[in-house]
C-alpha cells in the first residue's frame, strides 16, 4: 500500500507568490517613508511595481504581461495619454526651456509606462492579506504623523517638518479614498471610520484647509454617487471637463465678482487679470500653448508676472494649450467611465479619489512634482489591485479592458 501525497507548489508559482507579497509590502509602506525620507518615497514606488511585474513574468513565462501591456496601451484611456505625451514631447520645439522640460517629460512618461506595465501584471484575482497590506501602512503612516504633531520628537528636523506640513496632508487627502473602498468592500465600516476620523483629525491638527476641503469634496462626491450613481458621475464630470474646457472664459467671468467680494486689490484680482491679459494678448497660444513645463520657469525668468495664477487650469491651458487639454479631457472622461464598469462599491471611492485629486491641483497645491505623479501612479495600481480583489462568481475581464 503506497501513500499518495500532494504534489508540492512549482517553485515559479511559489517565487512568483513570494515576489508579489514584498511588492505589495514595499507598496504598502511607502505612505511611512512619506513621512520622515524626501527622495524614499519616489523610489520604492517604482521598486514595489518592478517586483509586481517581475512575479508575472515569472509565473507566466514572460508572456501574459506583455500582452496585456499592449492591450492597455491601444485602449482609449491609454490612447489619450499617449497623445497628451506625445503633444509634449512635440512643444518641446517652442518651450524655451527645452533641457529641464525634457528631463521631466522623461520620467513622467516612464512612470506612466511604468504603471501601465504593473496594472497589466496584476493577477486576475488579488489575494485579500495583499490589499490589507496597503490599509495598514497607511494606517500607520497616519498615526506617525498624528503623533509627531502632537508629541514632537525632534523639534528642529527640517525634513521630517517638511514631509509632515507640507506632503503628507496631499497623500492622507487622496489615500484615504482606495483604503476607505477597500475596507467597505469588505464591510469593515468600524476600521473605514476609523480611518477616515484619522485622516480628518491629521488634517485639522495640521490646518492644512485646502486637503480638508479636497477632503471634503471627494466625501460629497461619495455620497451623492453612493446615492444616485449617475449623479455622481455627472457632477464629477461637469467639475473637471467642464472646468478645464471653459478655463479660459474664467477670468472674465470670476474678475468681477472677485473684485466686488474682496475688493480690487486683493491678490486674487491680480491674478485674474494677469491671465486674461495673457489670453488677450496671445489668443492662437490658447491652441499650441508655450511648450510642457514652462509655466514655473517662466514666472523665474521673468515672461511673465509672477502674480500669475497657479494651478492646474491655468498651468495647462499656457503649457500645453487647446490640444493638451483636450488629451486630458479625454483621460477623465475615461476614468469615470470606468467607474461605471468597476464593481458597484468601489464606484463611488474611484470618483471621490479623483475629485480629491483634481481639486488639489486646482487649488495650486502641486504641480508635475516626481512625488505627486508618483503618488497618482500608486493610487491607480491600488484601485486596480482592489477591483480584481472582489468576490465574483465568474471570471472578472482583464484589467486591460476597464477603459475600453
Amino acid at each position: 500500500m503506497t501513500l499518495q501525497t500532494s504534489p508540492s507548489p512549482q517553485p515559479a508559482a511559489s517565487a512568483a507568490r513570494l515576489l508579489r507579497r514584498v511588492g505589495f509590502f514595499v507598496l504598502a509602506a511607502t505612505p511611512l517613508l512619506s513621512v520622515a525620507t524626501r527622495r524614499g518615497f519616489v523610489i520604492a514606488v517604482p521598486f514595489g511595481a518592478v517586483l509586481l511585474i517581475l512575479a508575472t513574468l515569472i509565473e507566466s513565462e514572460n508572456k501574459e504581461p506583455w500582452q496585456g501591456f499592449g492591450r492597455m496601451v491601444l485602449s482609449l484611456c491609454g490612447m489619450a495619454g499617449l497623445f497628451v505625451l506625445l503633444w509634449a514631447g512635440l512643444s518641446l520645439v517652442w518651450t524655451p526651456f527645452k533641457s529641464e522640460a525634457m528631463a521631466r517629460l522623461a520620467n513622467l512618461a516612464g512612470l506612466a509606462l511604468l504603471v501601465m506595465a504593473t496594472v497589466a501584471s496584476l493577477p486576475v484575482h488579488s489575494r485579500a492579506n495583499n490589499l490589507h497590506l496597503l490599509v495598514i501602512g497607511f494606517a500607520a503612516a497616519l498615526l506617525l504623523a498624528n503623533g509627531l504633531l502632537l508629541w514632537p520628537l525632534r523639534e528642529h528636523d527640517a525634513v521630517v517638518d517638511q514631509m509632515v506640513t507640507e506632503r503628507l496632508p496631499l497623500f492622507a487627502a487622496v489615500l484615504v479614498f482606495p483604503c476607505l473602498g477597500w475596507l467597505v468592500s469588505r464591510q469593515r465600516m468600524i476600521g473605514a471610520v476609523m480611518l477616515l476620523a484619522a485622516s480628518s483629525s491629521f488634517l485639522m491638527l495640521q490646518e492644512a484647509y485646502a486637503a480638508l476641503f479636497s477632503l471634503t469634496l471627494g466625501l460629497v462626491i461619495y455620497g451623492l454617487t453612493l446615492w444616485r450613481a449617475i449623479w455622481g458621475r455627472w457632477l464629477s464630470a461637469a467639475m473637471t471637463i467642464g472646468l478645464l474646457v471653459l478655463a479660459p472664459a474664467l477670468p472674465f467671468l470670476l474678475r468681477p465678482l472677485t473684485k466686488w467680494a474682496f475688493g480690487a486689490t486683493d491678490l486674487n484680482v491680480d491674478a485674474l487679470r494677469v491671465w486674461g491679459r495673457l489670453v488677450q494678448r496671445e489668443p492662437l497660444r490658447l491652441i499650441t500653448g508655450h511648450g510642457f513645463d514652462v509655466t514655473a520657469r517662466a514666472k523665474a525668468a521673468g515672461l511673465i508676472e509672477p502674480m500669475a495664477p497657479r494651478g492646474l487650469l491655468f498651468e495647462l491651458w499656457y503649457d500645453l494649450g487647446l490640444l493638451g487639454v483636450v488629451g486630458v479631457a479625454m483621460v477623465l472622461m475615461m476614468v469615470i467611465r470606468a467607474s461605471s464598469r468597476a464593481a458597484p462599491v468601489l464606484a463611488p471611492g474611484i470618483l471621490a479619489t479623483l475629485m480629491a485629486s483634481f481639486s488639489l491641483t486646482v487649488l495650486g497645491q502641486v504641480a508635475l512634482q516626481s512625488w505627486w505623479v508618483t503618488l497618482i501612479g500608486l493610487v491607480v495600481v491600488m484601485w486596480f489591485a482592489i477591483e480584481q480583489g472582489q468576490y465574483r462568481t465568474t471570471r472578472p475581464r482583464s484589467v486591460s479592458t476597464t477603459f475600453r
